[in-house]
């Protein structure tokens, strides 16, 4: 009987790793603690030989025609990670990931990423608002994110989701910033370029407006536009970001 089954799987991790993520089967049998679920994912932490991995365990290739359809949710994710990296943008560290399909359709995928002593940006408004009153570790966050976001932005790469909640921040005095959970960013040399970047600004701003100052918020987007001082363009646009999601939601 024919094996309808097709398995692409890419180990990048260390001999340490091996025992546990050698192959998609190995990951995905690993007893954890499932610490999120959703309609086509959820992902389990795994403690091993005092490494704390993430395991994020596609069922679905996406939502609706997006199963079918397109690049998957998976592929995004590794294949942004990736890039992340080579445009010299800290991501965690990539361990394993690959996707199994059968009949020529996805079937089953995981993606293994190590745990960074960090927590995501939005934890930390909510669970250390006084890391925002110090102004030393909020330049550095801010000009962090600036940077990656705007080396993204330089090369058409839109995120689209670049909310809080996907950066991470190191548990340091001088803290590094980690972009992750991409799995929907793309490149764009359309009308969607502009658009995409507005939007990507907007996201960050979102929780921003809630947290930081406008004096914080300007120094944010005078660092991301590399400028010391704002010009009547740099405010028009400023305008536009402000409006995305209200004129986004009159449509």
């Amino acid at each position: 009987m024919a094996n309808n089954r097709t398995s692409f799987w890419d180990f990048l991790g260390t001999t340490q790793d091996d025992s546990a993520f050698s192959t998609l089967e190995h990951a995905i049998e690993l007893a954890g603690e499932i610490i999120s679920r959703d309609p086509i994912s959820h992902v389990k932490k795994i403690s091993i030989n005092n490494t704390t991995y993430y395991v994020k365990i596609y069922h679905r290739n996406g939502k609706g025609l997006r199963h079918y359809l397109g690049r998957g949710r998976i592929r995004g994710e590794w294949e942004n990670l990736l890039y992340f990296q080579q445009l010299d943008i800290p991501t965690p560290r990539l361990v394993a990931y690959g996707q199994r399909c059968k009949y020529g359709q996805f079937n089953l995928g995981a993606l293994i990423t190590e745990e960074l002593k960090s927590a995501d940006l939005a934890s930390l408004a909510k669970t250390k608002p006084s890391l925002f009153r110090n102004s030393d570790w909020l330049n550095r966050v801010t000009d962090q994110c600036a940077d990656y976001t705007k080396r993204l932005h330089d090369q058409g790469f839109i995120h689209w989701d670049l909310k809080w909640r996907n950066i991470l921040v190191s548990n340091d005095a001088q803290p590094q910033v980690y972009f992750f959970d991409c799995p929907l960013g793309r490149k764009h040399y359309s009308w969607l370029r502009q658009r995409g970047i507005t939007k990507d600004l907007a996201c960050l701003d979102k929780i921003g407006s809630k947290v930081l100052s406008r004096t914080q918020r300007l120094n944010f987007y005078k660092s991301y536009q590399g400028v010391d001082r704002l010009n009547s363009g740099h405010k028009q646009y400023i305008m536009q970001i402000l409006d995305f999601f209200a004129n986004e939601n009159n449509h």
